[in-house]
Order: structure tokens, then sequence, then C-alpha cells
């Protein structure tokens, strides 16, 4: 069985399914509520999971009930959380979770005053020995001392979500050896994913890059700078937007862990995260 360690955030999501999206001021009944672990780190490490993998997720919980709550429904996820911290004086971070039947389409507010995961408590990843380590691209300062400071991590398969513009994140780039980049970081710079790509190799030439853009589907570069166009495959019906780009990052590490071509790993990831777009949350069969 192959290990993954998931680096990154932990939430509550409260989701309220909707049958259209309100206009202001409007008062409108839910179809359904529905709470469950979210957060980018957590949803991969579920989906890890899911495919098989022995996978330790990383993260900061605070000390209160609902963390209990979430800490459980992440072990009956067969997840292992005994290298996570907690934090005194603090309250589990919520996202609150529109999404509209109509379209699939997800409207989400954050709501977060849990600290970040330390420097001293992440060093302890230099104890692991996993198949591939995940980060999600945030806590920038910390990573980039312990990148920095490390001489075991960098002999390991290591991947990056860059989901936001966050200041410094790229130069994280030279210790990495996939980046993951959303549509928004793309629109936050104002690239377009070649030019996005074309920017990130000058941090490191052998880096593979993934540019997700949603419906316009993604485009990719592997290691040894081939260029790589795929289409958004066709879905009808949208039921659930909500986790698929944490679902492609899942499929895509899960694929080069076994040792899948990228080209072909782009391909299963596609396909994993159009699965979930047609499935209420992670419901489904992989």
């Amino acid at each position: 069985m192959t290990e993954v360690v998931v680096i990154g955030n932990c939430i509550v999501d409260e989701i309220m399914q909707l049958p259209y999206y309100p206009r202001e001021d409007e008062e409108l009944r839910a179809i359904r509520f529905i709470q469950a672990p979210g957060g980018n780190a957590c949803n991969s490490a579920r989906v890890l999971a899911k495919l098989g993998h022995r996978v330790r997720l990383v993260s900061q919980f605070a000390r209160d009930s609902t963390s209990e709550w979430l800490i459980q429904q992440i072990q009956n996820n067969q997840i292992e959380t005994d290298l996570c911290a907690r934090s005194d004086d603090h309250s589990t971070p919520r996202s609150y979770i529109w999404l509209n039947q109509e379209n699939g389409s997800r409207t989400i507010v954050h709501h977060r005053n849990l600290d970040e995961l330390t420097f001293d408590h992440l060093k302890q990843l230099e104890t692991l020995c996993p198949d591939w380590f995940h980060f999600e691209g945030r806590n920038i300062e910390t990573l980039t001392r312990l990148f920095k400071q490390s001489k075991k991590l960098v002999n390991f398969p290591i991947s990056l979500e860059i989901e936001k513009s966050r200041d410094g994140i790229e130069k994280l780039l030279p210790w990495m050896t996939l980046a993951i980049v959303s549509k928004d970081y793309l629109e936050q710079k104002k690239l377009s994913a070649k030019e996005c790509i074309r920017q990130l190799k000058d941090y490191n030439k052998n880096l593979a890059i993934v540019c997700t853009l949603g419906s316009d589907g993604l485009i990719a570069m592997d290691q040894y700078g081939a260029l790589i166009v795929r289409e958004a495959k066709p879905i009808n019906p949208v039921i659930d937007t909500l986790g698929a780009g944490d679902c492609f990052i899942a499929g895509l590490i899960s694929a080069l862990v076994q040792k899948m071509p990228f080209s072909d790993a782009l391909n299963y990831a596609n396909d994993l995260a159009a699965l979930k777009i047609q499935s209420q949350g992670f419901d489904f069969n992989v």
C-alpha cells in the first residue's frame, strides 16, 4: 500500500442545497442541509483514502467539541491523524456553502481564526518515509523555512497546490516535483495558463505543472517541457462541483505515485473529477 502524507487545512463545511441562487434580501428554504468535513487538504486526503492509499493528514485543529467530531469523521475515512496539532483558545474553522441545484455551482464564505502549523510541528515530517508529500499552498513563510533547512524532505516526490496568489508561494517551487495551479491564481495574476507555466518553470526547470481551468479543461507541462492540453469532459447533469478540484489533485497524485505516465495521470484525474461532479458529496464509486 502506497503512503501519501497530506499537509494543509481541515474545516467543517455547512452545506445548504438551494433550488436556485437567491436574490439579495430574499428568504429561501433550503432543499437540504449537510454538515461534513471539508478543506482542500482534507478533501484530497479523503479521496486518496477512497482510492486505497494509506493516508496521513497533518493539520491544525482547535480544541473544542466541533473539532472532536471533525477528527472522528476523518478517522472514519481511514485517515491517520496522529501528527495533527491542537490549538487552545481558538475555534474550528467553518465554510458556509450554498449549492445551486440549477447548475451545480457553489458559493463559499469562510470563517477562520485558527493558527497555522508551526515550524517545530512541521519538522516532524522528517521522521516519515512516505511515497509522496502533498502541501496545500498556505503558511508560506513557515514552509519556506522548512524546505531551506530540511535535508530529508527533498528526497521525496512533493506536490504543491497553488490555489491563491499568496506572497512568496512561487519561492517554494525549487523543492517541488509537481505544482497544481488553479484558475483563481491565474485570474489574480492576470496570466494565461501558458504564461503562468513559462514563469513557474523559471523557478524549477524540472517541475511538472498543471493549470486547471474548470469548464475550459486544463493546460499542463511535464518535467521534460512537453505541453499537454486537455478539454473538459462534457458533464450532464452537473450535480455538485464542490471539491472537484481537490478530487482532481487526489486522482493525479494517486496515478503518479503508482508510476503512471504524466499524460495518462492527467486523464485519470480528469475522469475522477468528472465522476465527482456527477455525484453528491464524495459518495461515488472508484
